[in-house]
């Protein structure tokens, strides 16, 4: 193994100078190493400088120079090195660059490293200057993440209170769905009771239909009673319309043959005209106990008036007894006939109260037109009734005193009597031909 001795030169502490071809040193006694021009540079700045004794410029310890030292002679803590300038050794080992090649390869590498280090200057300004960005931008960012922190706080805050309004409304939701849970309950229950009252309703609008199928047959079958009632009501008022006008004629009669009476003597007949008064009042009393209940019986009633003995040309009084009758027989026909209207205007409002009348106005006007009609027949009816019994009260009152002038009216007389028998048997015909309609017709409206 090959070993190399290196000497290494010293080299200034003050100017590092490597290069320096000239080998003037000096040595202090603390043991560093200077140029001595280097050291005279130094120690005129000191005292330039007003500090005294000079020091070592490495490690700054007192330095005691006398005046030979600056004109190349030696002090007492300097030494000067002549050997080195004498005795200058480098061994070298072979292959090994020389120290030119050396110092050529070092300046290149240092030329190489200045460049390095001059990129990396730059590279340093540049990261300074993106430093200097960064440094803004994070300044940037601190505040816009101070901003976004105060906005998390206050959402989370906001999130906090709306999470506690959700618990609530939840826990609202829950008592609001458990009233609607009960709610659904009682409506459902609300429907199956409604179904069946529908149900029963509907049963209720079966029997109320079966009902109202009963009283249109009912009405049609009063309608029918109500229609030969009608008739029979038209036939009653004709016949006494004919007997009124045959008892206003007999009427007349009676009052000419009163008049022709007066004109004679009194003294023959007041026995008779007493007699005949009694037999008179004795037919009204038989006649009221006769009475019947049904119209048509009614007039066949008068038949007992209507077919009793000839009369006599000198009983007239017994003439205004059959009138009498005639009088009371009308009164019971009309009493009848207000009962059966009366009857018939009840049921007419019982139907309209019930609401089956409604499609019957146009018919109840022609039974209330066709009842005033009658009502004013009946009005003049009782006018003539009124004017008839009058005459005849005042005829009882004031008997004739003759009657010799009587058998001259016995024709007439007799003429009436035969026709008021005819019309006795045109209404027994008449009873008979509606017996038919007298069984339909309903007991309690003659009651």
């Amino acid at each position: 193994m090959i070993t190399t001795k290196v000497i290494v030169l010293p080299t200034c502490a003050i100017c590092r100078d490597e290069e320096d071809e000239e080998l003037n040193y000096v040595v202090t006694k603390c043991g560093h190493l200077f140029h001595s021009d280097c050291m005279k540079e130094w120690n005129r700045s000191e005292r330039n400088r007003g500090a005294g004794s000079s020091r070592c410029p490495y490690c700054n310890t007192h330095i005691q120079a006398n005046t030979d030292y600056y004109h190349g002679g030696d002090s007492n803590n300097m030494i000067r090195l002549h050997q080195l300038i004498k005795h200058r050794v480098t061994i070298i080992e072979d292959g090994k660059p020389t120290p030119e090649e050396e110092i050529k390869a070092a300046r290149d590498n240092l030329n190489s490293i200045k460049v390095i280090l001059n990129k990396e200057a730059d590279k340093l300004r540049s990261t300074e200057a993106e430093k200097v960005k960064l440094e803004t931008e994070n300044k940037t960012l601190k505040s816009t993440v101070a901003k976004l922190t105060l906005d998390v706080k206050y959402g989370k805050e906001r999130t906090d209170s709306r999470a506690a309004d959700l618990r609530k409304e939840k826990e609202s939701r829950k008592k609001d769905l458990a009233n609607y849970s009960a709610d659904k309950e009682r409506f459902q229950k609300q429907i199956t009771d409604a179904k069946h009252f529908y149900e029963k309703l509907r049963n209720e609008r079966g029997e109320l239909n079966k009902e109202l199928g009963r009283k249109n047959a009912e009405n049609a079958k009063l309608k029918g009673v109500m229609a030969n009632q009608t008739g029979l009501i038209s036939t009653l008022q004709a016949q006494s319309m004919q007997l009124s006008r045959e008892r206003d004629q007999l009427v007349e009669k009676l009052h000419a043959i009163r008049q022709q009476q007066q004109q004679q003597p009194a003294g023959n007949h007041h026995g008779q005209l007493f007699r005949n008064n009694q037999g008179i009042q004795s037919n009204q009393q038989q006649h009221q106990q006769q009475q019947h209940l049904y119209p048509v019986q009614a007039l066949q009633s008068n038949q007992h008036f209507y077919q009793s003995s000839p009369v006599e040309p000198i009983q007239s009084n017994q003439l205004i007894g059959v009138l009498q009758g005639l009088s009371g027989g009308f009164l019971k026909l009309e009493r009848e006939y207000m009962d059966i209207k009366n009857r018939l205007l009840e049921e007419k409002n019982d139907k309209v109260g019930n609401g089956h009348g409604h499609g019957k106005g146009k018919e109840n006007q022609q039974i209330g037109a066709h009842h005033q009609s009658v009502e004013e027949e009946e009005e003049d009816y009782r006018s003539h009734q009124f004017s008839s019994s009058s005459r005849l009260s005042s005829y009882i009152d004031h008997p004739p005193i003759d009657s010799v002038y009587v058998k001259n009216q016995n024709d007439d007389i007799h003429a009436l009597a035969h026709k008021m028998e005819a019309l006795d048997t045109h209404s027994t015909r008449h009873s008979v031909a509606s017996s038919d309609a007298d069984q339909l017709i309903d007991p309690r409206l003659f009651g």
